[in-house]
């Protein structure tokens, strides 16, 4: 394959294919509307940086109220960019369409907003997918300890997602058995 500056073809197209998603992801536009967004030139629009940290009480949205059941709005910019990523990484379990993609956006809609630094203030639940108690001694970051990686307590939105769609494979089996707990328990 052949190489540019020591990336190859194959690389350099990954690259693309993921800045095409993040795109659509910050802007909230499907991947054919950001495709033509990028080779049109147009730049990405402004305020889609990093949030501060947040916190919200048990059971609460992040903007105070309880998200209503089967929610898919992607509520901010940086959600759809979390929700982007998310897809992505949700491909490989089947979970990127259909039941169980509506099921994984209405939990994390729920649970934290799509939000990477939201912590709870009840529980100490953390980020995305309010992860609890399962950081190591080796595992705290800047945000606190409640994921296995560093880079999940540090607010890294894929470490936070890739941890939160393992836990789901192997304590529910799918984001619609997870979803099924969290309407009839409150939590997943």
């Amino acid at each position: 394959m052949a190489s540019r500056g020591g990336l190859s073809a194959l690389a350099i197209a990954e690259i693309a294919a993921g800045a095409i998603l993040a795109w659509s992801g910050i802007t909230n536009a499907s991947t054919a509307a950001a495709l033509r967004s990028i080779i049109g030139g147009k730049a990405p629009a402004p305020g889609t940086g990093t949030e501060p940290i947040t916190t919200t009480a048990a059971g609460t949205s992040p903007a105070g109220g309880t998200s209503p059941a089967g929610d898919t709005t992607a509520h901010s910019a940086s959600a759809a960019a979390n929700q982007a990523i998310a897809r992505m990484l949700a491909a490989p379990y089947g979970w990127a369409a259909g039941q169980n993609w509506a099921d994984l956006v209405s939990l994390w809609n729920r649970e934290s907003g799509w939000s990477s630094t939201i912590a709870n203030t009840s529980s100490g639940a953390l980020g995305i997918a309010q992860a609890l108690g399962h950081g190591t001694t080796t595992s705290a970051g800047s945000l606190g300890n409640e994921y296995p990686s560093k880079a999940a307590n540090d607010g890294i939105a894929a470490a936070q997602i890739a941890w939160g769609l393992s836990y789901i494979k192997d304590t529910y089996g799918s984001p619609s058995a997870a979803w099924a707990h969290e309407e009839s328990e409150g939590w997943y």
